[in-house]
């Protein structure tokens, strides 16, 4: 399935379904642009990192917490906060 976004940059970007671990592997590279399905049906676009060089310092993780493997959690470069995306959910980059 591909869903079209419009992109100010580009004026059309393509979204393709993904898993949640490659998404994953993408977030640890550096901010990436991708979509998810939300409880409603509706899409919510994000771009989000788990790289910390990518993350201000006054938002980094504080302490270690065990992660779980029914989300991705990542820093939301936008709203300058942590988000988490269901694995149960679609996920699209």
């Amino acid at each position: 399935m591909v869903i079209f976004t419009y992109n100010l940059k580009t004026k059309e970007m393509n979204f393709f379904e993904t898993t949640p671990e490659t998404l994953k592997s993408r977030l640890r590279e550096g901010a990436v642009q991708f979509a998810f399905e939300k409880l409603d049906g509706s899409l919510r676009t994000a771009i989000g990192t788990t790289n910390l060089s990518s993350i201000p310092a006054e938002s980094h993780p504080q302490g270690v917490r065990e992660s779980s493997d029914k989300v991705v959690t990542f820093f939301d470069v936008e709203k300058r906060e942590w988000r988490s995306v269901s694995t149960l959910r679609k996920i699209y980059l």
